[in-house]
This record gives structure tokens, sequence and C-alpha cells, in this order.
């Protein structure tokens, strides 16, 4: 009977795992980063019209694969000057996913030109779940090899919900000019007049190049 009951409980396990690698894969699927309008906490460095403050993430940082081998290189907020950012920090949660993911179709469904608009995503590691680190890891590195375009940043020690003063358990965007000014900070779900206008900054930084 034990035997029974310990192998309905791997089963359980089991599928709840696999919906939630099916939940992540959509999340992280082509690297978004994601922008945002209109509040942070009141003390958050984040604001609008201001220098994107600097942030170095140098415990684990950008994934990188060679030779299909995955290691991590420094990542620091100014690698983006000279190109529209649209930056996502957001807890290595299933739930926060879900925050984003209207917000990520459309900008996949806009179809800027390649190379013209750079997207990051960073997952605090220090804000996951019990447990699953190393899962994110896993889904993290399978989702670079499908779209090796794709920044993303791992955050191991939480620099970034520290520095710039971010709520836990959240998903923060910021949409940033190419000469490094923040013009849309949010944190939380974006709705839609929020993200049609950011479709339309991004839009604009794009047409005069």
């Amino acid at each position: 009977m034990r035997l029974i009951e310990n192998f309905a409980t791997r089963r359980r396990w089991e599928t709840e795992m696999a919906n939630a690698s099916g939940q992540l894969k959509r999340w992280l699927l082509g690297g978004f980063l994601v922008l945002g309008i209109g509040s942070t906490q009141a003390s958050s460095p984040l604001t609008a019209g201001q220098p994107l403050p600097p942030l170095l993430i140098d415990n684990q940082g950008e994934l990188l694969l060679e030779d299909g081998r995955r290691h991590f290189q420094s990542w620091h907020s100014d690698s983006g000057l000279g190109q529209p950012q649209v930056i996502q920090y957001m807890a290595a949660r299933i739930s926060t996913s879900k925050l984003n993911e209207p917000l990520t179709d459309a900008l996949k469904g806009a179809e800027f030109p390649p190379g013209t608009l750079r997207v990051t995503t960073i997952l605090n590691l220090a804000d996951a779940v019990w447990g699953t680190r190393g899962f994110v890891l896993g889904e993290l590195e399978s989702n670079k090899k499908m779209h090796p375009e794709a920044i993303l940043v791992a955050d191991e020690s939480g620099a970034g919900l520290e520095q710039w003063q971010l709520a836990a358990k959240n998903s923060a965007i910021a949409v940033v000019s190419p000469d490094g000014v923040i013009a849309l900070v949010h944190e939380g779900a974006l709705d839609s007049a929020g993200i049609s206008q950011v479709l339309a900054m991004i839009q604009g930084w794009i047409e005069p190049q």
C-alpha cells in the first residue's frame, strides 16, 4: 500500500513539474524583457526621465553557450546603450510570468526589424521557490539554445532587487531610450493602453534609423 501511495505522489509531482515547465517555456520564449508604464515603489531609483541606474550582475550573469556548454559572464546595465531597450527584472517564479505575457506577445507580434530592439530578461534566482533553482537554470539554457539572440541573465544574489529597490515576488519592466534614459517603468501587469504606448515609443525610436 505504501508503494502505491508513493507512486501516486510521484506521478502528481511529475505532472505538476511538466505543467510548470510548459508555463516557464512560454514565459522565457524569445528572451523578452518587458517594459512598463506607471509605478514602482516610491523609493525606487527607476524613474521615468532619469538615466537607467547602473546595475552589475556578476554572481552568475548573462547566460552564454559555447560548444553546447553553459557558462555565465558579468552583465552590466549599460550594455544596451545605442539601442532601444526593454528590460524585465522578475522573480524566478511561474506566477510572475503571467503578468508579462500580453506585452511579450505584443512585442513578438510587432516584428521589429532584427537588431533594432534589445530585449533582456533578468531572473532573480534569490526570489525563486525553494528547490526550483536548478529547474529554472535548465529551462533558461533550453530557451537560449532555441533562441540564441535572447539576452537571458541570472541574478543569483538578487542584486537588482536590492539596488533598484524593487518589490519581491513581482516583475518590473523598464523601457529605455537609445541614450540610456528611462522612458517608462512599471511593476506588475500592463494594461492594453500601456502596451500600445510601449509599442508606439519603440517604433518612434526605430523609424528614424
